[in-house]
């Protein structure tokens, strides 16, 4: 067989093997049952919709990027032309990036040097926070009476997928080996594993995972997305009255910490650990990249009620944020239009501030540069 024709075979069977996935979250979670998706009219609950996660699952990546996230500096052609290219064509992408080194850096953990690890986050933040994010959706879908509701929280989880791999591609150097893992192995594999109805059993009762991302926003003036992030948290209960839990809080970043129940609701959880602070190029190999990124501490104090984010004070080396304040819905005022605010500072002086409100999608904000 000539090599055209293995790229089309493999191009299609990545396709249907998609496609096999979201039929199969469609025939296998149709009980209303949900683990993730609570309706609460208060904190990162009451502002989860498909839009906020389309842009902060896709933006996600410009929390560490040197580089402006308005409307005309996303890659929209360019990047989604050569992230289209290489999910479609993978194995010549492979072959020049070569079989060892990808199965050794992107699929299996077989080492723990920084350069080598770019299966941490295909596993944490595309099986895991992909599946459960796949999964949550559903549940929103379903919640809001949308027909195949399965399907397109599925479909949803890769759309924003393929959007960050457009925007963390740049301006669409092809080839891209960093998104053909992400993208046809393990984001895929994540929305498979969580329609299982005995794997989100345990995450949500065990685990605690849930989505506490950040409250986005959009700005007019430039027009760009702001204060985006996708983010997940983990709580284990250590003690018999699961009053104080190990807290594991991850997305850009790894925090490791304590969760302390002031009551039956409420929750008072600290962490403490490493964020990407920015990416490093590696050699590249006959014509493909790859990248690594550069780390730097984080910590934060946060404020939940029944695992939807009230509050978050966040210090990060970050160049793009420094200081994060985030409150959400349902802490100023318990009414309809209660407001969410949020304050973001770089480490060049740069101001986000924003508000959010559980009457609207997505927040407003303006942006203040010194």
């Amino acid at each position: 067989m000539k090599d055209s024709q293995v790229t089309l075979f493999i191009g299609r069977s990545t396709i249907i093997f998609i496609c096999i996935q979201l039929l199969s979250c469609m025939l296998f979670g149709q009980e209303k049952n949900y683990y993730f998706f609570r309706p609460y009219d208060y904190g990162s609950e009451a502002i989860y919709n498909p839009l906020s996660v389309l842009i902060n699952g896709g933006c996600d990546t410009y929390q560490q990027l040197d580089r402006p996230s308005t409307f005309d500096a996303i890659p929209w052609k360019n990047g989604a032309t050569s992230v289209w290219r290489s999910i479609t064509s993978p194995l010549p992408v492979i072959s020049d990036f070569g079989w060892n080194r990808f199965l050794s850096q992107e699929i299996f953990p077989t080492s723990l040097d920084r350069d080598r690890t770019q299966w941490v986050p295909n596993y944490s933040l595309h099986v895991i926070g992909g599946g459960m994010e796949s999964r949550k959706l559903s549940e929103w879908y379903d919640y809001h009476d949308y027909p195949i509701p399965y399907v397109l929280g599925a479909a949803t989880a890769m759309v924003y997928e393929f959007f960050n791999e457009m925007v963390e591609n740049g301006q669409g150097i092809y080839p891209n080996e960093d998104c053909i893992p992400d993208f046809l192995i393990f984001q895929p594999l994540g929305v498979l594993l969580f329609s299982s109805d005995k794997v989100c059993e345990f995450f949500s009762s065990e685990l605690n995972l849930n989505d506490w991302s950040q409250p986005c926003a959009i700005s007019f003036t430039p027009l760009a997305f702001r204060n985006p992030g996708q983010n997940f948290v983990m709580k284990y209960a250590i003690t018999q009255s699961k009053s104080t839990s190990l807290f594991f809080h991850f997305g850009n970043f790894v925090l490791l910490g304590l969760s302390f129940k002031k009551d039956a609701e409420d929750a008072i959880s600290f962490g403490a650990g490493l964020a990407s602070v920015g990416v490093r190029s590696l050699p590249v190999q006959n014509g493909v990249p790859s990248n690594t990124v550069e780390s730097g501490p984080m910590a934060g104090i946060y404020y939940d009620r029944n695992n939807s984010l009230l509050m978050s004070l966040v210090y990060s080396e970050s160049r793009n944020c420094l200081f994060r304040f985030n409150v959400y819905p349902g802490v100023i005022s318990s009414s309809y239009f209660s407001p969410g605010l949020f304050i973001t500072l770089a480490d060049h002086g740069n101001f986000i501030v924003g508000v959010t409100m559980k009457i609207l999608p997505i927040g407003l904000s303006t942006h203040i540069s010194q």
